[in-house]
Order: structure tokens, then C-alpha cells, then sequence
């Protein structure tokens, strides 16, 4: 079990955090110093480097504890649901949360999908989508052999795509409810987009 940290620390790393994102926004990564990171968030360097060592220590750390945040809000949502219909057409509560919570850092995470030398950010967060899809089609059909397609390049398709369409949404500044984004996704990963099987005459 991780330690909490004291809501005084907690306070200061998310101020670092907020001046990080919101800069790089505005400037890009490689511009931006850590005296520009301090200033914004009215802090000192001294105080800078109590908590990280540089500002790619801050990026870092910053992609994996909003990373962290995702696995266990979406890990909680899970602890003890009904088994659940996938071909209901319905999204399990589990994907609402997991757009919910993108919503929730709606800012970190565009900046951090959509700006260059992110690259780690979006590895991880592939990693993540990866075990989602997987875990998701498990559970709709864990045989092998009733699929109609390799199990592994299926549920990379789908986390490549899931994963293209939450940076649209974000880019298009989240047009639509995550409920919506939620079920329709999990429509297009059950069905297909079609009304009707466009292969049956």
C-alpha cells in the first residue's frame, strides 16, 4: 500500500504539475525551464528541487502518477460489479469511468496526447488501453478458437483505435458526454458500425 502524501506536498507537486502542462502548451517542452516551471506556479527553485530533480523528472513522474491515478479509479470502479452483457450494446461503468476520468484531467491528458516528445506518455497509456481491450474481450469470449481473428492483433487494433479516438475527442475539446464516447466505442468493439451485417443479402 503506497504512503499518502502530506496534503501540503500533494498541494505543491500538483502546482509544479499544472505550471508544467500549462507551459508546455504554450511553448513546448523544449523551450520551458525549470525557473519558467517555478515562476508560473509561484514557487522557488529551491522548493523545485526538494520534489524533483529536473524538469524530465517532473514530466515523468507526472505521466506515471496521473497513469497510476487511471489504474486505480478504473480498478475501484471494477471491485465487485454483476458479471456484464458486452453485446447489449451498453458500455460496461468501467469505460464511462475511464473517459470520465480523461475528462476530469481533460488538459494534462491533451497536452500530454497531442504535443511532441511526449512519446512516453502515449507508450504508457497504449500499455494501459492494451490490457483494458484484452480484459474486456476475455471476458466477452475467452476462447481462441471462436474468434475470427488472431486474439493478440484484435486487441491491438482495437486499443490503437480507442486510444485515436479519446486524442480526437480531446483535440475537438470533448464534444460529446463520456457516456456517449463509452457507448460508442463499445458499440464499434461489439457490432461493428454498421446497422445491419453489410456482408448478409
Amino acid at each position: 500500500m503506497s504512503k499518502k502524501l502530506d496534503p501540503r506536498v500533494a498541494r505543491t507537486r500538483q502546482m509544479l504539475r499544472d505550471a508544467l502542462v500549462e507551459l508546455i502548451h504554450e511553448e513546448g517542452y523544449e523551450k520551458i525551464t525549470v525557473q519558467d516551471i517555478t515562476k508560473r506556479a509561484g514557487l522557488n527553485r529551491a522548493t523545485f528541487y526538494l520534489h524533483y530533480r529536473d524538469k524530465l523528472d517532473l514530466l515523468s513522474q507526472s505521466c506515471e502518477e496521473i497513469l497510476h491515478d487511471l489504474v486505480e479509479s478504473m480498478n475501484a470502479s471494477l471491485a465487485g460489479t454483476e458479471p456484464f452483457d458486452f453485446m447489449s450494446g451498453q458500455p460496461h461503468d468501467t469505460f464511462i469511468h475511464l473517459f470520465e476520468q480523461i475528462s476530469f484531467n481533460s488538459r494534462l491528458y491533451k497536452v500530454f496526447l497531442t504535443e511532441k516528445n511526449m512519446s512516453h506518455f502515449t507508450s504508457r497509456l497504449m500499455e494501459l488501453m492494451i490490457d483494458f481491450v484484452a480484459k474486456g474481450m476475455k471476458n466477452l469470449q475467452p476462447d481462441d478458437e471462436k474468434l475470427a481473428v488472431n486474439r493478440d492483433i484484435a486487441v491491438r487494433y482495437f486499443a490503437a483505435a480507442f486510444l485515436g479516438v479519446i486524442t480526437w475527442w480531446l483535440e475537438k475539446d470533448m464534444p460529446y458526454t463520456p457516456k456517449f464516447m463509452a457507448t460508442q466505442l463499445m458499440r464499434i468493439g461489439t457490432r461493428g458500425p454498421y446497422i445491419e451485417d453489410p456482408f448478409v443479402k
